[in-house]
C-alpha cells in the first residue's frame, strides 16, 4: 500500500507491508523477537504471579525481569494476569519523511497483541519490537471512563551500568548528573540514558504519544529498578472515544550498540500517530523550518522600533523569522492597537524577506473561545507562529491543552513552540505544526554572571534530552561573560550538534553582524540549516565528555564538536563523504583565549582525515561543499 502526503505534514510517502504469522506461545512465556531476530521480548509471569518481561539484544540482558500493569479503578492489573496461548504477530514496515536528524524515518517492527484478563478485567498489551528498541502500551477494550491511579510498569537495569538522567520535574530543566545505577536514588523525568557495563551499549528510557493520559517519570527502587510514576497526577479519569479502546502512551526502550545507533533511533517518532490529512492537508505551504532572531535574550522585547530592527538584521542574515516576545502586548493598553502594531510589525518584516513569531502565556489561553480568537487575531495580523510558555507540568489536564492549542492553532495555519514545557513525546509527527519545544536547561540559564551551563552538560544533551526530539535550547552567544567556559567555536557548535525545527539565536545580532572576532564564521553561520538529511554520530564521542556531529544537508555536509572536558584532539575520518573533492572551511579554537576563531580553508576527500585541536570547553566546525 502507498499514499502520498504533502512533505511538512510529516509523511511524503508512506510504503506499508503487512505480514502475518501465528506464535504459538509456551505455557508460562510468549516471545516476540526484532525483524533482523537481533532483539527478543520474553512476556511472562514471576514467582509472585506478576506479569513481567526481560528485553534481550543479541542474547544479553538488557533490561532484567520487570513488571508491567497498571492499576486501574482499584484493580492492579499484571496481578495473577492470565496469559493468552498463540498470539498472531505482523510484520510491518513503513518509510516516513521526517524532520530532524534525517529525511526519513524507518518504522520496521513486529507487533503483536496479548490479549490479558485481571480478575474480570480484561485488557490488553500492544508491543512493536524494532531491530533498535521496543516499545508496550496498555489498552482496555470497551466504553465508558476508568480511573487510574498508577502504573506498575518497571525497569530493571543490568548491574554497574552507568545511568544520566535529571531530576527536574516541573519543566525538564534539570542539570544532567552521571551516577552508577547502584548509587542512584531518585525521582527523574524521561529520558534517561543508561550506558551498559563491559561494553555493553546504551539503552534510553522515554515515552511516546502522550495523549488523553498524565506524563510519566521514573522514580528508582532497590535492585536497579526504575518505576514508572505519575509525578502531576495521583489519579486521573480517561474516558474511551467512541469504539475506541483506551490506550496508554507507550513506554519505550531504545536499544544501541554506539551513540550513532541511539541518536539515529526513530522509534518515538514512529510510534505517534500519523498527523491528520484534513488538518494539514496544506501544510508545506505555512509550515516552514527555518531560523529566529531574539531580542528577549539580550534587550527585552522592546518596542516596535527594537523589532523592525530586529527584522532587518535577520534579513541581512538570511534568517526566517523574528520572535516578539513576552511584552508585545503592552505596546498599548488597547487591544486594536497593539495588534495594529503587530500588523505593522508583520508588514514591515515581509518586505523583507522575514515572517514573525509572538509570545503567549498558556493561562490566556486556557479558554477555548478565546484561544481560537486569539489565535485567528495573530494570523490576521501576518504571523505565522505563537510561542506558548509556562505550562511548567505534563499532567493530564495540561497535557490535553497541549494537544487542543497544536490543534487550534492548525485551524488558523500557525505554527507553535511550547516553553516551559514537558519533554517531546512525537507531537511533531501528529502534529507538524509544532517546530520545537524547551522542556531543557538552555541558553536562558547563561543570562546571568553567577551560574553558566557548564560544557559538560551540553555535551550530554545529544545523548540524553534529544533522543526524545526536538529542543528550543536558543543557541550561541559570543558574550564573553555569558558564554562560561565554552569557546566561540563550542558556540558555533550547538545550532550543528543540537536539533530544532525553529532555532532562536539567542545573542544580539551585532554580535553576528558588525563583531570582528566573529567575523571569520559569519558565512558558515548563516549557511547553517535546521533541518538535516543524514546525521552520523562521530567515533571518540563520549556522553559529557565529546559531542562530535557529522550533519548532511543536500550535498553540503556540517561538522559540530562539543567539548565538555579538558583541551584534546579528536581525528575525524571523512569516510561518510561522497565522491570527489570538497571544499573545507575549518573554525577551531584559538588555544590560548576562548574568544575568536582560527578559520582555515582546504580541500577535503573521503580519504581526508581533519583533526579537531580543542581547547578546555571548546569545540570545532566545518563546512564541507563540493568542489568545483
Amino acid at each position: 500500500m502507498v499514499k502520498q502526503f504533502a512533505r511538512y505534514g510529516i509523511i511524503i510517502w508512506v510504503v506499508v507491508f503487512f505480514s502475518l504469522a501465528l506464535i504459538a506461545g509456551m505455557k508460562d512465556k510468549i516471545e516476540l523477537s526484532s525483524p533482523d531476530g537481533n532483539l527478543k521480548v520474553v512476556f511472562y509471569k514471576d514467582d509472585a504471579g506478576r506479569l513481567s518481561y526481560e528485553l534481550l539484544s543479541k542474547e544479553r540482558v538488557v533490561i532484567e525481569g520487570s513488571e508491567l500493569g497498571l492499576i486501574v479503578d482499584g484493580v492492579e492489573l499484571g496481578k495473577d494476569a492470565q496469559l493468552p496461548g498463540d498470539i498472531e504477530v505482523r510484520t510491518v514496515y513503513e518509510q516516513i519523511s521526517m524532520r530532524g536528524n534525517h529525511w526519513s524515518a524507518r518504522n520496521y517492527c513486529n507487533t503483536t497483541i496479548l490479549s490479558l484478563k485481571t480478575g474480570k478485567t480484561e485488557w490488553q498489551i500492544e508491543a512493536r519490537i524494532f531491530n533498535d528498541g521496543l516499545g508496550f502500551r496498555y489498552l482496555i477494550p470497551g466504553k465508558g471512563s476508568i480511573m487510574v491511579s498508577g502504573e506498575t510498569t518497571s525497569f530493571k537495569i543490568p548491574g554497574k551500568s552507568i545511568a544520566y538522567f535529571q531530576t527536574n520535574m516541573i519543566n525538564n530543566e534539570g542539570e544532567y548528573e552521571r551516577k552508577l545505577i547502584e548509587d542512584v536514588n531518585a525521582l527523574a523525568g524521561m529520558p534517561v540514558t543508561m550506558k551498559l557495563a563491559d561494553d555493553g551499549g546504551y539503552i534510553a528510557l522515554t515515552e511516546s504519544a502522550v495523549y488523553n493520559w498524565s506524563g510519566m517519570a521514573l522514580r528508582t527502587e532497590n535492585n536497579r529498578v526504575w518505576r514508572g510514576v505519575y509525578p502531576d497526577d495521583s489519579s486521573f479519569q480517561v474516558s474511551s472515544q467512541g469504539n475506541i479502546a483506551i490506550s496508554s502512551p507507550w513506554r519505550v526502550i531504545m536499544v544501541a550498540k554506539d551513540l550513532n545507533g541511539l541518536v539515529n533511533c526513530d522509534i518515538v517518532y514512529a510510534l505517534s500517530p500519523a498527523p491528520d490529512n484534513t488538518l494539514f492537508a496544506d501544510a508545506d505551504l505555512w509550515i516552514k523550518p527555518g531560523r529566529a532572531l531574539w531580542s528577549w535574550w539580550r534587550e527585552g522585547t522592546g518596542n516596535l522600533e527594537t523589532q523592525k530592527r530586529y527584522a532587518e538584521s535577520a534579513q541581512k542574515l538570511g534568517f526566517e523569522f523574528i520572535l516578539v516576545d513576552e511584552g508585545w502586548e503592552r505596546w498599548s493598553l488597547n487591544e486594536s492597537e497593539y495588534f495594529g502594531m503587530l500588523k505593522e510589525l508583520c508588514d514591515y518584516a515581509s518586505s523583507r524577506g522575514v515572517k514573525v513569531w509572538v509570545w503567549k502565556h498558556w493561562s490566556k489561553l486556557k479558554d477555548e473561545n478565546y484561544r481560537r480568537y486569539f489565535f485567528q487575531k495573530v494570523k490576521e495580523s501576518g504571523a505565522v507562529g505563537v510561542k506558548i510558555d509556562f505550562m511548567d507540568s505534563e499532567s493530564k489536564e495540561m497535557i490535553e491543552f497541549y494537544e487542543s492549542a497544536l490543534k487550534d492553532a492548525a485551524r488558523s495555519k500557525l505554527m507553535v513552540n511550547f516553553h516551559g514545557a514537558n519533554k517531546p513525546t512525537g507531537e511533531a509527527r501528529t502534529y507538524p505544526n509544532e517546530m520545537t519545544r524547551e522542556g531543557v536547561r538552555g541558553l536562558e540559564y547563561n543570562r546571568g554572571i553567577i551560574y553558566t551551563l557548564p560544557p559538560s552538560y551540553n555535551a550530554t544533551l545529544p545523548f540524553t534530552r534529544f533522543l526524545a526530539g526536538h529542543a528550543d535550547y536558543t543557541p550561541v552567544t559570543f558574550s564573553r561573560w555569558f558564554m562560561g567556559k565554552t569557546s566561540f567555536a563550542h558556540q558555533l557548535a550547538t545550532p550543528i550538534v543540537f536539533l530544532s525545527e525553529l532555532t532562536h539565536y539567542a545573542d544580539k545580532p551585532e554580535m553576528f553582524l558588525e563583531y570582528d572576532k566573529t567575523a571569520p564564521a559569519l558565512d558558515v553561520l548563516k549557511s547553517i540549516p535546521t533541518v538535516w538529511d543524514e546525521t552520523i554520530v562521530l567515533p571518540g564521542s563520549e556522553i559529557g565528555e565529546v559531542a562530535g556531529f557529522a550533519r548532511r544537508s543536500g550535498k553540503i555536509w556540517f561538522i559540530g564538536v562539543l567539548n565538555g572536558g579538558d583541551a584534546k584532539t579528536l581525528r575525524i575520518n571523512l569516510s561518510f563523504l561522497g565522491p570527489g573533492n570538497y571544499q573545507a572551511v575549518i573554525l577551531a579554537d584559538k588555544m590560548r583565549t576562548k574568544m575568536g576563531f582560527e578559520r582555515s580553508e582546504k580541500i577535503v576527500n573521503a580519504k581526508s582525515i581533519l583533526d579537531a585541536k580543542m581547547r578546555a570547553g571548546g569545540g570545532f566546525v566545518a563546512k564541507l561543499t563540493p568542489a568545483p
